[in-house]
């Protein structure tokens, strides 16, 4: 199986890295894939720039090595749909069996994405718990819900998993903060991104 981990990543942060290591591990993922998006279409405007969040991404996969990085929302440019992405990745490989990792706010908006209805056709979710949020009566009707990682493996698509991973409480837009006020990040960056920032706000 291959997780697919999509965001803006801006920038990506120890949330995003610890969260995506511990899915690798919890469901035995033999990738997981970190794929940043050219234009957000849910939320506005990106702090930094492609190439710049792709040069922080490459400095967190030299610590983070079991993770790897796709680049192929940003060059296609335009507003990033991740049904798109889901569609290219299983004509290149037809017999994997994708896992699209979103948070909790973002399945409950789950509807609103772009040919949602059809997603069950290409991937499993797998939902991450998050601060403020319940899953009690959240449904997916296309989706069939199970806590059976080993049926995951079992199936290539259509299966709603919610992670037991730990809430990491965390946001990109609250590190951008305490950059801009000139805090420490150690408990929220790599140190590699931390010295890395300095030449982008200099």
């Amino acid at each position: 199986m291959i997780g697919i981990y999509g965001g803006s990543f801006d920038p990506v942060h120890l949330g995003h890295l610890a969260t995506a290591t511990f899915l690798k591990s919890e469901l035995n993922l033999e990738r997981c894939l970190l794929i940043p998006c050219a234009i957000p279409v849910h939320k506005t405007g990106l702090h930094y720039s492609d190439h710049q969040r792709l040069e922080m991404l490459n400095l967190a996969i030299q610590e983070y090595s079991e993770l790897e990085i796709d680049e192929r929302e940003i060059n296609r440019g335009g507003g990033s749909f991740t049904i798109d992405t889901l569609k290219e990745l299983k004509n290149e490989q037809p017999s994997e069996t994708f896992c699209l990792i979103i948070g909790m706010d973002s399945f409950m908006q789950f509807n609103s994405w772009k040919q949602w209805d059809e997603f069950y056709n290409y991937a499993h979710i797998v939902v991450l718990a998050r601060p403020g949020y319940e899953i009690d009566n959240l449904t997916l009707t296309s989706f069939g819900k199970t806590q059976d990682k080993q049926l995951l493996a079992k199936h290539q698509s259509g299966l709603l998993y919610f992670s037991s991973c730990p809430m990491i409480d965390v946001s990109s837009s609250e590190i951008r903060g305490k950059i801009a006020a000139n805090k420490n990040l150690d408990d929220f960056l790599p140190k590699t991104i931390i010295n890395h920032l300095k030449q982008y706000d200099s």
